[in-house]
């Protein structure tokens, strides 16, 4: 998985003293990160968006770009703080299993199963992006004066 290495490539080989001494990192490294995270997703989910967009489902919508801004961010953010992929995959193979697999509203961070309450859950969704998206910024920062 793409996502799992987010957050954790510095320590995994060794480069986060020499990556972290460079200028500006927390806002050049993690956002480009961050970025290209978020590039993957929507490149995979690109087909349901073009569906989406032309049946005018603007909640719909709003719940695939909740979830592809959530997958990464939180890929980003536990592995900031925890230094392993592991976490991420565990959590999101049974956030997977879940929610998209099983269609259990609320879980759901795709959006299909939460019906009528699918604006509801994107606002979840990217309230607890932003969450995670401020923990893997100040996790950073707190590496940054370790190193």
């Amino acid at each position: 998985m793409l996502w799992s290495a987010m957050g954790v490539r510095e320590v995994r080989h060794g480069t986060d003293q020499l990556i972290f001494s460079g200028p500006r990192v927390l806002p050049r490294q993690l956002t480009a990160g961050w970025l290209v995270g978020v590039v993957i997703a929507i490149v995979a989910g690109v087909g349901v968006f073009a569906r989406l967009l032309v049946a005018l489902n603007y909640s719909a919508l709003l719940a695939w770009s909740a979830g592809a801004l959530f997958v990464p961010t939180l890929a980003l953010a536990l592995g900031v703080w925890t230094k392993s992929s592991r976490p991420f995959e565990g959590l999101f193979t049974a956030l997977w299993y879940i929610g998209p697999l099983n269609h259990i509203p609320g879980f759901d961070f795709t959006g299909w199963a939460n019906g009528s309450q699918t604006y509801k859950y994107a606002m979840v969704y990217l309230a607890l992006t932003a969450v995670l998206l401020a923990a893997a910024l100040l996790g950073r920062r707190q590496q940054l004066h370790l190193s």
